[in-house]
């Protein structure tokens, strides 16, 4: 019975947040570095309050970055970008597939995300829309696994989206995502293999909580680093954080070289 409560109440709730950002999308208008989009404080309002009608539990360690600056994160979950946007007015990187879900597609595109097709030649077009955001005092993520994983490994970088962090002379800073029960490997979390966004939504809304540990490593200065030294030192940071904050066997291991 509790759990039927529970789901109910967050339904109704999910459908109503979902509805107030399609109304305050449009009211929420503004030019922010050269493009029109939603002010990216009220879509971080946005993004918090949503984690907290899924029953999202966020801690975090280390410094949150200030713009410009990319920051570049392990892959777990589509909760990634719910998560970090709660915790930083930052813009995503995000697939071309994003674009045509219904109505989060919308809201995304609308909050200045940047949409990327794989294999369709857009890698230096890519490249110079982020480029434009840093330059613009932005602050971007992107997640350069290219794709989710269960939270067991953090997969080699394509450094091809570093090209312009170096180009802008961008500070880099890692993040690194664990979802966990009370410690443990989150089984649920993970949106991965032939699942559903629903059925994965499914598993969230019916327990009690999911608890997520984000970790900002420090800044990586470009210096005179080619991107693959850069990617490969990012996701070695990224490794390292999640060493530190859990005791766990499952956790990651380096020494993987980072993708060209």
């Amino acid at each position: 019975m509790k759990r039927f409560v529970r789901v109910t109440k967050r339904v109704a709730l999910l459908t109503a947040h979902i509805l107030f950002g399609l109304l305050i999308t449009p009211l929420g208008l503004t030019r922010v570095r050269g493009i029109w989009r939603t002010n990216p404080y009220i879509t971080s309002w946005w993004h918090n309050r949503l984690a907290d009608i899924l029953g999202v539990s966020i801690t975090v360690a280390g410094c949150r970055p200030l713009p410009p600056a990319l920051m570049v994160s392990n892959h777990v979950s589509w909760l990634d970008i719910i998560v970090l946007g709660a915790l930083t007015p930052t813009d995503f990187l995000s697939k071309d597939e994003v674009r045509r879900w219904p109505v989060i597609g919308w809201l995304a595109a609308r909050a200045g995300t940047l949409f990327i097709r794989r294999g369709d030649g857009q890698a230096g077009a890519i490249s110079e829309q982020i480029a434009g955001r840093l330059t613009a005092q932005g602050l971007l993520t992107l997640f350069p696994e290219g794709t989710t994983t269960d939270g067991r490994e953090v997969r080699p970088f394509f450094s091809r989206l570093f090209a312009a962090a170096l180009s802008t002379r961008t500070v880099i800073v890692p993040v690194a995502l664990r979802y966990h029960v009370d410690g443990e490997l989150d089984p649920v979390a993970p949106y991965t293999g032939n699942q559903s966004l629903a059925e994965n939504l499914s598993g969230l809304l019916t327990r009690e909580r999911t608890q997520v540990h984000v970790a900002f490593a420090d800044p990586i200065e470009i210096g005179d680093h080619s991107r693959k030294q850069v990617a490969e030192e990012a996701r070695n940071a990224i490794v390292a954080a999640l060493q530190d904050h859990a005791d766990s066997p499952w956790l990651p291991t380096a020494g993987v070289a980072s993708a060209s």
